[in-house]
C-alpha cells in the first residue's frame, strides 16, 4: 500500500492540481488502514474509511463514491484503482487528458483494446476473462467497449452525480467484481460518455493474491446480464 500511494502522489504532482487519496478499507486484515495512516503522518493526503467487515467491491466502490459526493465539485475528476498494483499507473495522464480535455465522462483503462494486453495471468482465466467479456458486451449492448470490468477509471464528477440522482444513493445494486459493469451499463442508459485507453494488465505485479472467484464471478455476470435483459437493472 505505501508503494502505490507513492506511485499515486508522483503521478498527479506534476499537473499542479490539489488531490487527495480515499482509501476504502474493505474490512482487511493487512494493515492497510496503520499503512494509510503512516503515510497521512508523513504529510500524503490520504482518508480512509473502513467497513469492519469484507462487504465486497461493490459496496467498497459504492462507499467510496458516496463520500467523495459529499464534497466534489461537478467538473472534479475521480480516479478509481485496484490496490494489487497490477495496474500500469503511468497510463493515468492519457486516461486524464480524455476526460479533462477532450470532454469524456468516463474514460478506462482496458486491456483489451489494441495496443493494451495481459501478463503474468494463467491462461485459462485469461481466455475465461475475453469469453466473459465479449458475452457481456453483447448481452447489455455495449458492443463499442473494449472492455468492460476495469476497475481503473477516471470520472468526471458530475457522471456519478448524474448516476445517484437517477438511481439513488444504491447505484450501485452488485457486491462483485461485476459492479464495475453495471457502472457502465448504467451510464451508458444516461447517455454519458465513454471511452478507453490501451493497458497491459500485469499479473506478475500482484500484491497479496486475487480475490475474484471464476465461477461466482462467471454466475454473477450472468445474473446481472439476466437483469438487463428483463428490464431489471
Amino acid at each position: 500500500m505505501p508503494a502505490l500511494l507513492a506511485v499515486i502522489a508522483e503521478r498527479l504532482e506534476p499537473f499542479a492540481q490539489s488531490f487527495r487519496i480515499l482509501v476504502v478499507d474493505d474490512g482487511s486484515t493487512d494493515g492497510t488502514a496503520a499503512a494509510c495512516a503512516r503515510a497521512a503522518a508523513s504529510g500524503l493526503p490520504v482518508e480512509v474509511v473502513r467497513h469492519e467487515t469484507n462487504r465486497g467491491p461493490g459496496a467498497a466502490f459504492r462507499t467510496g463514491f458516496l463520500r467523495v459526493l459529499e464534497t466534489a465539485d461537478p467538473l472534479d475528476l475521480v480516479v478509481t484503482l485496484e490496490g494489487d498494483q497490477t495496474s500500469d499507473a503511468s497510463v493515468l495522464p492519457r486516461l486524464l487528458h480524455r476526460v479533462w480535455e477532450e470532454g469524456d465522462h468516463i474514460a478506462l483503462a482496458s486491456c483489451y483494446l489494441y495496443g493494451g494486453g495481459i501478463e503474468g495471468t494463467r491462461l485459462h482465466r485469461v481466455g475465461l476473462s475475453h469469453v466473459a467479456n465479449g458475452l457481456m458486451k453483447k448481452a447489455l449492448g455495449l458492443s463499442g467497449l473494449a472492455t468492460l470490468s476495469s476497475f481503473y477509471r477516471v470520472y468526471q464528477a458530475s457522471a456519478l452525480f448524474a448516476l445517484r440522482d437517477r438511481y439513488g444513493e444504491d447505484f450501485i445494486t452488485t457486491r462483485g467484481f461485476e459492479c464495475m459493469v453495471e457502472v457502465l451499463y448504467r451510464a451508458a442508459r444516461l447517455g454519458l460518455r465513454i471511452s478507453e485507453v490501451p493497458m497491459v494488465l500485469d499479473g506478475s505485479r500482484r500484491v497479496g493474491r486475487s480475490k475474484m472467484k471464476v465461477g461466482r464471478t462467471s454466475i454473477a455476470y450472468l445474473r446481472l446480464a439476466a437483469r438487463a435483459l428483463t428490464g431489471r437493472l
